[in-house]
Formats: structure tokens, sequence, C-alpha cells
């Protein structure tokens, strides 16, 4: 097996990929899953840099195979295991969260609890980019944000993971969407079904001052504070960025709307019924770069970035066909 580990907390030097002989043992809960496909997301570049939560919990236990999502193939269950997965099913899941993680491998261990099956129809490498950007696009909208049909909402860095998913389930559900990215990404996110879309280089969001019901803030900071102007009377801003969150409240102190934080939280249930609106073409995750796990650095280079469209994926076993 290979892995790609965090061996200490910093650059993209940190990353070290390696080929491992060691064959854990199967716990009684857990599937051994040849991983097919990893998604990257801004929260493995954190970790990397030892800044969030989970690195800061964790702390010197190193070296850390880190990375959340995964899809790949069942080839090992326990010996007395008498549930619905068999060897052989393909199955995605948003592993390990939040202190564990251990996607970034050839083959892993992975609790049966984490796993999904995909349905059929859905591709294997939209399955593994899926489930954190998904889930978090899903509970920003309509758990934490509460979106209604025939309301407005704003969505600010639209074209990347979270937000170009976003883009699609707002509109599925009825609402008016209306997108700020970069203005080479416009023609992508009018594809998805926005209605009206603004180049964040030049403010031109501000002509939509007032008009939303819920504004998601996929960049944080002062974009954020600034974006508190498009929100109509007793409307709602959901901040995703944790770093911001308390300074974007404040700013909104004096507002009748309200600024709402969130963490994403696994969901099997929510993770299934996207993935069946991917298999029956209501949903579709955009991959923009693959990588094999051996060049996870690059990968991680681009995402800090900040400009990636849709989301980057790694392939720990080489070239899937599908």
């Amino acid at each position: 097996m290979s892995v790609l580990q965090v061996t200490s907390y910093g650059d993209v030097s940190c990353l070290k990929f390696s080929q491992e002989t060691l064959d854990l043992p199967l716990a009684d809960d857990e599937a051994k899953v040849k991983v097919l496909v990893v998604s990257v997301n801004p929260i493995d570049t954190k970790i990397r840099q030892g800044t969030n939560f989970a690195a800061k919990t964790r702390g010197n236990r190193l070296p850390w195979v880190i990375g959340y999502d995964m899809a790949g193939e069942i080839i090992a269950l326990p010996r007395d295991y008498q549930g619905d997965f068999k060897i052989g099913d393909k199955v995605c899941g948003m592993v390990g969260f939040p202190l564990e993680a251990g996607a970034y491998t050839s083959v892993g261990n992975f609790k049966l609890a984490d796993l999904v099956k995909i349905p059929e129809n859905c591709t294997i490498k939209q399955a593994g980019a899926l489930p954190i950007a998904g889930l978090t696009a899903y509970q920003a909208l309509f758990e934490v944000g509460k979106l209604q049909r025939d309301e407005t909402v704003v969505i600010s860095a639209a074209a990347g993971g979270v937000g170009h998913i976003a883009v699609q389930l707002a509109k599925d559900a009825g609402a008016r969407v209306l997108a700020i990215a970069s203005k080479v990404n416009h023609p992508f996110l009018r594809k998805l079904g926005a209605d009206e879309v603004a180049d964040y280089a030049n403010d031109e969001c501000l002509r939509w001052q007032s008009e939303a019901d819920l504004v998601i803030d996929l960049v944080g900071g002062q974009s954020a504070i600034s974006n508190l102007s498009l929100l109509n009377i007793n409307s709602r801003m959901v901040s995703v960025p944790t770093m911001s969150y308390q300074a974007v409240k404040l700013a909104a102190t004096n507002l009748s709307s309200e600024v709402l934080g969130m963490v994403v939280k696994p969901n099997l249930k929510e993770l299934q019924n996207l993935l069946e609106k991917i298999a029956q073409k209501k949903l579709y995750v955009h991959i923009s770069e693959s990588f094999y796990l051996k060049d996870g650095a690059k990968a991680h280079t681009i995402i800090e970035d900040g400009h990636t469209v849709g989301k980057i994926i790694l392939l720990p076993n080489g070239i899937v066909r599908e």
C-alpha cells in the first residue's frame, strides 16, 4: 500500500509519500477498502499547516495519514459481519472526521458507519469528490440557512468546491440564485443554473444590495463583512470560514439580519441523497484536476491558491476508468 502523510506541520514539503508494508488487522466495525479516489479539501491544507482544531488536538503524534473524502471498493469485511455491505461494493464516505482522517492511502481500514454505497449511474470520481463539499453546501443552505423556495440566495466563491454544489442545490430547491465568482467562471455558473452572476474583483455584487434572503459566505473576512449589505431586513448569512466568523458576526451587531456559523457534520442519509442526485443527473460535481497520490503536494499548492474551480482529486491506485 502507499500513503501520503504529514510528517511535520508546515508547507507542502511536510507531505511525504511512502510505500508501507504494514497490513493493519480489521476491527469488527471496519471494512478494508481499495481507495480509488480521494478528494482534496481546504481543511486538508489547514491540517498540514497545523492551524486547525484537528491538528492542534493531535499535536505531535506524527506521521499522520490525512484526508477525509474517499471512494473505493470493499476488499475485506470482518469475519462475522452480517450487515448490508459485501466485498466488491463501491462505497464512499467522509471518513475519520474530524480527528482521525486517513483517506490519503491506496488501501485503508474505515469505519463501516462512515460508508455508503455508491448508486449505479454515479461515477466513482464524483462520489469521491463529494462528501465534505456536498454536505457543507447542503447543511449551509438548508439546515443552518433554512433556505425556502422562491427566496433569493447569494453565494460567494460560487465556482469553488462547495460553491458550485450550493448553486445547483439552491436552484433545484426553487430559489433565485445570485453567484459571485471570477468573471472567467461566469459561463460555468450560468450553465449550472445561476440566475445572475457578479465579478468579485470589482464589487459588481453591490448592485444586489438588500436583495438577499440568505447569503452563503464561503470567503470570510472583509468580503463577508462587505456582503452584509446584500441582506434584506430580517434575513441571514451563513459564514462558513470558522477563522473569521466572530469578526463577521460582530460586524452585524447593529443589523436586523443574523450571522450564523457552522461546522460540517457527517450525515449518511444526506450523503446518500446527494449521491442519488448525481446518479439522476440533478447534481454535477466538477473535477478540475486529478493527481496521483505521490503528487498530492501539487494539489495542496493549487487549493491554497484559492482559485480552484470545482474539486481536485487524488488517484491512489492510478487512473480510474469509468
